[in-house]
C-alpha cells in the first residue's frame, strides 16, 4: 500500500490547522503606495463598524449583552487578522461560524449574521488563493462541516456551490499568479545570462585586438633585438647588452600579456598572476631600469 498520499494528506491537515502562514509575495498596499497611510484608519473605522452591526443584530436577536459582545469581537477579529494572517483568519472564521449560531432564532432560515456570513465569504476566498492545492482541499473541506450541519437544508446547495467556485477561482488566481512569478524569474535570468554573454564577447574583442596589435609589435621587437647582434657588424659589448635586455624585457612583456588575454578569453578560471617583486628583485629592477636609460 502507498502511504505517500496519506503522509502528503496528514501534512496538510496538520498545516491547515496548526502551520504558520505563508508570507505575501508582494503586499496589497505596495501597488498603492498613496493609500498606505489611510488603510489602517479605514481599516479600524470598516471593523468597528462591522463590531456594532453585529452587536445590534445580537442584541436584537435576544442575547445577552455579554454574550453579544463576545460574539460580535469573533465576527471582527477574523477580519483584523486577514491581511496578514489569512490563514488564522479561516481558523478563527470556523470557530466563529461553529460557536455564533445557537443564539440565532429559530424560525430564521441562516444561523448567522449577516457581518459573520459576508465577512466568511471573504475570508474563505482570500485564504484559497493564497494556500497550497493541499490546504485548499482540506480548508475547503473543513469549511463545509459548520455548512452542512448548521445551515437549513434548503440553503445548503447554493452555499456548497459558492464555496466549490471560491476554490476553483482561488486556485486559478494562484496558479497564474506562481506561473507570473515563474516567467518574471525566467526572464530575469535571461537578461542575466545576455549580459553575461555581453561583457563576455566584449572582452574577447579586447583581448583579440591587443592580441593583434601588442602582441604583435612586441613579438617582433623581441626578435629583431635578439637577431640584432648578428645583423649588425662591430657591435660593442655594451650594446649587444642592451639588445639583450631589450629582447629579455619583450619576453617578459609578452608573458604578461598572455595572462592578461587567458583572463579576459574565459571567465571559468580565476586571474593569473605572476608573484609580485620583493626586496631580493630589487636589484635587478634597478639594473633593468639603467639598462633602459634611466639614471
Amino acid at each position: 500500500m502507498n502511504r505517500q498520499p496519506i503522509a502528503a494528506a496528514r501534512r496538510a491537515l496538520r498545516q491547515t490547522l496548526m502551520g504558520s502562514d505563508a508570507p505575501a509575495e508582494r503586499p496589497l498596499l505596495a501597488r498603492w503606495p498613496r493609500l498606505a497611510p489611510y488603510a489602517a484608519p479605514v481599516g479600524l473605522l470598516a471593523a468597528l463598524g462591522v463590531f456594532l452591526i453585529t452587536l445590534t443584530v445580537e442584541t436584537e436577536w435576544g442575547l445577552r449583552t455579554p454574550i453579544a459582545l463576545l460574539f460580535a469581537a469573533m465576527t471582527v477579529a477574523p477580519l483584523l487578522a486577514l491581511p496578514r494572517r489569512p490563514l488564522l483568519a479561516w481558523r478563527l472564521t470556523v470557530l466563529a461560524l461553529l460557536v455564533c449560531t445557537f443564539n440565532a432564532p429559530a424560525d430564521r432560515s441562516w444561523p448567522w449574521t449577516p457581518p459573520l456570513a459576508l465577512g466568511s465569504v471573504a475570508v474563505v476566498a482570500v485564504v484559497v488563493a493564497r494556500v497550497d492545492r493541499p490546504v485548499l482541499v482540506w480548508v475547503v473541506m473543513i469549511t463545509t462541516v459548520p455548512v452542512l450541519t448548521l445551515v437549513h437544508p434548503d440553503n445548503r446547495v447554493p452555499v456548497l456551490l459558492l464555496l466549490g467556485a471560491l476554490a476553483i477561482v482561488g486556485d486559478l488566481i494562484r496558479r497564474n499568479r506562481l506561473s507570473r512569478r515563474a516567467l518574471a524569474a525566467q526572464t530575469e535570468r535571461s537578461e542575466r545570462e545576455q549580459e553575461r554573454r555581453a561583457v563576455l564577447e566584449e572582452r574577447t574583442r579586447i583581448a583579440r585586438e591587443l592580441h593583434d596589435v601588442v602582441a604583435h609589435h612586441m613579438s617582433l621587437i623581441a626578435v629583431q633585438a635578439e637577431t640584432a647582434p648578428y645583423r649588425l657588424t662591430d657591435v660593442p659589448a655594451p650594446a649587444a647588452a642592451e639588445f639583450v635586455a631589450i629582447a629579455a624585457s619583450a619576453r617578459d612583456a609578452l608573458t604578461d600579456m598572455r595572462r592578461l588575454l587567458g583572463v579576459l578569453r574565459s571567465e571559468a578560471t580565476g586571474p593569473q598572476t605572476a608573484p609580485q617583486p620583493d626586496l631580493i628583485d630589487l636589484g635587478a629592477m634597478v639594473d633593468a631600469a639603467r639598462r633602459a636609460g634611466c639614471r
